[in-house]
Formats: C-alpha cells, structure tokens, sequence
C-alpha cells in the first residue's frame, strides 16, 4: 500500500456511481443519435455533413465511456491507498487514455450545431464565416489539449507511473490550459444558442411561438452549464496522490457535457420524426380527423414555412401541393408528397426568416 497516508471514511468506492451516470448519460445520447439518424434516412430521405459530425461524436463518446468503465475495473473510483501499484498505473493510464476521446467529443458537436443553422438560416458570407470560426477554433483548441495532455511530461508513461524519472511542465501550464478550454467550450455553447434567438425573435409571430422556436434552436446553452461545472472540477487534477478517487467527478460532468451537447445537437432534427409519429398514432387510433382542421388547431401559431405541408394542400386552401416553387397535382401519391414536404422542413424555416 505504499507510503499513502490512509484516508478518512475508508475504502470507498464511487466507481459504481461513475459508471452508472455515464452509461445513463451515454445511452440518451445514443438513443437520440439513433432517431436523428432514422430521421434523417427514412422520413427525409437525406444526409448532410452535420449528421456525419454528430455521429463521430457518438463514436467518440461511446469509446471514452467504455475506456472509463475498464479503468473503474482497474481501480478508477477508489482511494489509492487501497489499490496495488499496478491497480493505480493501470486505472491511471486508462484515464489519460479516455480524455482525447471526451475532449473531442464535446467539440464536434458544435460543428454539427453550426452546419445546421447555416443550412436553415442561410447566413451571409461573414455572418457564416463567424458561425463557423467560432466552433472551429473550438476543436483546434481542444486538438492543443490533447497533445498537450501527453507532451506535457517525458516521457508520457510518467503521468501514470510517476515511479520512473521524467521532464514536465510545470503543472500550473496544464491546468491554466484546461481552465481556458473549458470555458471557451461554455462560450461556443452560449454562441450557438444566441445565434437562432436572434434570428427567430425577428420573425413576426406570437411570443408564445417565438419562445418556443427559440428553445428548440437554442438548447446548447444546457451544455454551457455542463460545460461551467466541468470547468469547476479541473481543481481535482492538482490531487495526484489519490487521483484514482478526486477525479471522479470530473469524469463524471466531462461525459456529461459530451452526450448533452451531442443531445442539445439533435433536437432541432426531431421535429419531422414528432410530427410524423403524432400523425400515425391519430390515425391508429381512429380518432383522425381531416389534416387541414388538426393542424389549423395544434400549429395555428406556427409560420407556414415551419409546418408540416398537408398532402394535397398548399397552404392556400387549394387542391395543388408545393414543393420549391414547383405545382405538384393532387393524385401525386401521399406518401411520396408527405416524404418530399417533410424533407423541406429546414428550408421552410430558412424561406420563413428572408422572408421576414
């Protein structure tokens, strides 16, 4: 057991609490990931370079959960004084191995989120520019931490078997820099979410709308908080003699962080899978009634460019669905019209905001 001095409340174990809330935490994420991406291929018929990101981010996340859960078994989340000299070098490393993994995983999400409301918003040229700079420079600065999570000491096998002589930077460097990702993470996050605010606020509609809109573009601001809490926690890394225990938290709001950005990065997506699962569920039900009587109760309040376009109806009352400016005749089939006014689900709420 070495020379640690032995803590108070003896050998607690809050591994099964870590794996337990990233698990959960990590599942969400990919049970929405799941239905963005049946979404996006089944009812939309289409796939754009943001799904490509979110999916990544699953990816990524999926691997440092799975990383963490082995290093649990290791030892990750109890006390060092308890664990063997490999229990600790093993746990340890493990973690180390588990953050480029985390890191990127809560950066690439924002690109999806900017990609997206470039898509629907439509931005000009340095509107654009600065949409997509902001979440760049994000995974350009989260790229910089993960080498330096590694370069900072020489060799690297130091960081988890401070046994062996090595070279490092003084501590002060890595945590000053994990203080500055963390928050220029919060700041992207609260970027995102002003961008669409203000966009939608513009629109002349009912407040009770506008609220509503803005919510549904604007959840990256819950990541921010997770985002703010993490960054809170990156006092535990200065806690090198019982590492494997006073890391836990941080490991905890760090997947955290990851799976609500990449959650907050998949909801504006959902709305045509809402709508079309509302739909088959009246119908199953018996209890449909004509298209053009529900929608005009349930989403009155909603700008004609945001609704779901009825099959065989315009929006004008006639007979003649469209789609792009194009007259589509009412013996098109249904299925095939409610695929193609579906899939311009985001280019209504962009013709909606020039418009205005």
């Amino acid at each position: 057991m070495d020379s640690l001095e032995p803590p108070a409340g003896g050998d607690q174990n809050r591994g099964p609490e870590l794996v337990a809330v990233i698990w959960v935490f990590t599942a969400l994420a990919s049970f929405v990931v799941s239905l963005r991406l049946f979404t996006r291929v089944k009812i939309l018929k289409e796939t754009a370079l943001d799904d490509v990101f979110t999916f990544l981010s699953l990816v990524l996340i999926l691997v440092c959960t799975s990383v963490i859960t082995a290093s649990v078994s290791a030892g990750m989340g109890r006390h060092g004084y308890y664990l063997s000299p490999h229990q600790r070098i093993q746990a340890t490393k493990l973690n180390y191995i588990s953050n480029p993994f985390g890191i990127m995983a809560y950066s690439l999400p924002n690109l999806s989120v900017a990609i997206f409301l470039n898509r629907i918003l439509r931005l000009p040229r340095l509107q654009k520019w600065l949409l997509y700079s902001v979440p760049i420079a994000q995974c350009v600065i989260a790229g910089i931490s993960c080498v330096l999570l590694f370069a900072q000491c020489t060799p690297s096998r130091f960081l988890w078997d401070p046994a062996i002589p090595a070279r490092c930077l003084s501590a002060t460097v890595l945590t000053g820099y994990s203080y500055f990702v963390g928050a220029y993470s919060a700041f992207t996050d609260v970027f995102l979410a002003i961008i669409p605010a203000f966009a939608f606020w513009k629109l002349q509609m009912k407040p009770k709308t506008k609220l509503g809109l803005c919510f549904l573009m604007s959840t990256t601001a819950f990541a921010a908080i997770c985002a703010i809490v993490k960054t809170s926690k990156l006092n535990e890394l200065a806690d090198l003699a019982d590492f494997t225990y006073a890391s836990v938290d941080l490991l905890i709001w760090a997947v955290v962080e990851a799976d609500v950005i990449i959650i907050a990065a998949c909801i504006p997506s959902l709305r045509p899978f809402a709508l079309s699962v509302g739909q088959s569920l009246r119908d199953s039900n018996g209890k449909s009634r004509p298209k053009r009587a529900w929608y005009q109760q349930h989403s009155s309040d909603v700008p004609l460019a945001l609704k779901p376009m009825v099959p065989g109806e315009n929006g004008n009352g006639s007979n003649n669905s469209t789609e792009g400016g194009l007259s589509r005749a009412s013996s098109t089939p249904p299925k095939v019209v409610q695929e193609n006014q579906l899939k311009s689900y985001s280019r209504g709420i962009s013709n909606h905001v020039q418009q205005s």
